[in-house]
């Protein structure tokens, strides 16, 4: 981060921090909904895609069933629901 920035935060308020926080914090649920959006207008069941997840890193799964924030996805013999903001269309 910017040491401008930083000093600027620490001479914030408690409760001007809290604010700060409560903006951030809705400006990123605000992202991943966007993106789960756009997600979910091209997906479709069949599709191929990579989820953002350590536990299936590198793997190709291909989409089972695709609900209203999520998705069920099957890789090799396990499948996972995972969130719409996680997965990422193989083309």
């Amino acid at each position: 981060m910017n040491k401008q920035l930083l000093s600027q935060l620490n001479s914030l308020s408690i409760e001007e921090l809290r604010q700060l926080n409560s903006v951030v914090v809705s400006m990123i649920k605000e992202h991943k909904a966007e993106t789960a959006w756009s997600v979910k207008n091209k997906l479709r069941v069949g599709d191929n895609v990579k989820v953002n997840h350590h536990k299936v890193h590198g793997l190709v799964g291909s989409v089972l069933e695709i609900n209203r924030t999520r998705c069920k996805v099957r890789f090799l013999s396990s499948t996972f629901t995972v969130p719409l903001s996680m997965v990422e269309i193989v083309k």
